[in-house]
């Protein structure tokens, strides 16, 4: 009986350390490559994997597949875009197939791993701007992070000392 209730324990410890973050997203690829050489030289990066990710600014679905537009941020050890790290250069997500545009709402965080297929010329504003275009293999859609709560308890200057305070769980001076 004991060692059932060990395994059991030991069971639940390991389910506890378990990651939903896939495990292509979670580890780097062997050659980090930035959006911005790409953007520099497309046909020297195409086909080599990359590990991409920043804010989604637009979702587009064609006939084949669902373009998303995102500008790029520096990645964070596991894969995760920094909120307000370093912006490298936006790119394009090709998603195979048919995305629902509510599944990738626009501000989230998204990363995703893939082999880069080229360079497409699209307009930012007036602007023509360079997208690297990666075909997306795995991806993840980060959370929103927790506010920090900046709320704290105040105790005053007094508070804990006086004979009534020898129970600090109780917090009040009197007895109800």
């Amino acid at each position: 009986m004991k060692t059932l209730v060990y395994l059991m324990t030991v069971v639940v410890w390991l389910g506890g350390c378990a990651s939903s973050i896939p495990r292509g997203i979670a580890e780097p690829p062997e050659k980090p490559v930035s959006a911005a050489d790409v953007q520099k030289q497309p046909d020297a990066f195409v086909g080599l994997p990359v590990r991409w990710g920043g804010k989604i600014l637009e979702v587009s679905n064609s006939e084949k597949h669902t373009d998303v537009l995102v500008l790029g941020r520096e990645l964070k050890k596991k894969g995760e875009p920094v909120i307000d790290g370093r912006v490298d250069a936006r790119f394009i997500a090709r998603f195979p197939g048919f995305v629902e545009p509510g599944v990738l709402p626009e501000d989230k965080r998204l990363t995703v791993r893939g082999k880069i297929t080229g360079v497409e010329v699209r307009k930012v504003g007036e602007y023509p701007y360079s997208y690297p275009v990666v075909n997306v293999e795995e991806s993840h859609l980060w959370p929103d992070p927790r506010p920090v709560d900046d709320y704290r308890y105040y105790y005053g200057p007094y508070y804990g000392w006086g004979p009534y305070y020898r129970y600090p769980w109780w917090g009040y001076p009197y007895w109800w």
